[in-house]
């Protein structure tokens, strides 16, 4: 196959998890009504009893429950691609005429296609009620919200192509969100968890924090300078080398994992 060749199947398969969208919409409607009312009711009921300093809370807070909406929808591919292996779907890709390192790239992209795009609804709520008006901070916030939503839809799919069962990545899934947002900066400041070092530390490694604080200050750089995990460059450097290896490695598993079809 040309080069042509590859770029219209890479593009094929990547549309195949977009195209899935359509068979979450009354998903999509309730999680994005949820999201409102998190925002809208219980995120302001918090930030007028919390009180951190300086800091805005409710801002703080916002984008908080956007990443948190962004990591639960990155990681439930791995539960779509067990599901198509349980239904003959992989066995059916695997049978086309596309290169297995085509079909594997395919995949991680369009996971984090499918990914990003469920979780816009929730961006653009983000923008107007923290009152983003920059073009290029929101097309930022956007692309970080991409890059890392690709990155964990590749290792969601390769941890499910590891587990080949359902209920064990559901056990997986909830440990991890248990550990990994939790753990984090995405609802408790750096600052406000200093004093207990187990924890303080966990979230300085965790790349949830690392993000989120990201688009922190992406999003409201006057209000969260110097309260972030760590430094800018840092954290620049931290997301970078994290999504050069969640892709890597997720691509790796997908070819390699993805040809011994399921229960093999």
């Amino acid at each position: 196959m040309s080069l042509k060749d590859d770029l219209r199947a890479l593009a094929l398969v990547a549309f195949w998890d977009v195209r899935k969208l359509r068979r979450y919409t009354f998903f999509l409607a309730m999680r994005f009504s949820w999201f409102l009312l998190q925002v809208l009711v219980f995120g302001l009921l918090v930030a007028n009893m919390v009180s951190v300093g300086d800091l805005d809370y409710y801002k703080f807070y916002v984008v908080g429950a956007f990443m948190a909406v962004l990591f639960s929808m990155s990681m439930v591919k791995g539960h779509d691609i067990v599901e198509e292996f349980e239904d003959g779907l992989v066995d059916y890709q695997l049978s086309l005429p596309v290169k297995r390192k085509v079909l594997a790239i395919g995949r991680a992209i369009g996971g984090g296609i499918s990914a990003f795009l469920h979780s816009l609804p929730m961006l653009i709520v983000v923008v107007l009620v923290l009152g983003v008006s920059s073009l290029s901070a929101v097309l930022a916030l956007a692309l970080a919200s991409f890059v890392f939503a690709s990155s964990l839809s590749g290792i969601a799919m390769g941890v499910a192509l590891i587990l080949r069962s359902s209920d064990r990545l559901d056990i997986l899934m909830g440990v991890s969100d248990s550990l990994l947002v939790r753990i984090s900066t995405i609802f408790y400041p750096i600052a406000a968890i200093s004093g207990v070092a187990v924890y303080y530390y966990l979230a300085k490694v965790n790349p949830v924090s690392h993000m989120v604080d990201a688009l922190r200050l992406i999003a409201i750089p006057e209000e969260y300078q110097g309260s972030a995990v760590s430094s800018p460059e840092v954290i620049l450097m931290f997301l970078a080398g994290f999504a050069f290896t969640a892709i890597l490695s997720s691509l790796f598993l997908l070819d390699r994992k993805i040809e011994g079809g399921y229960g093999r």
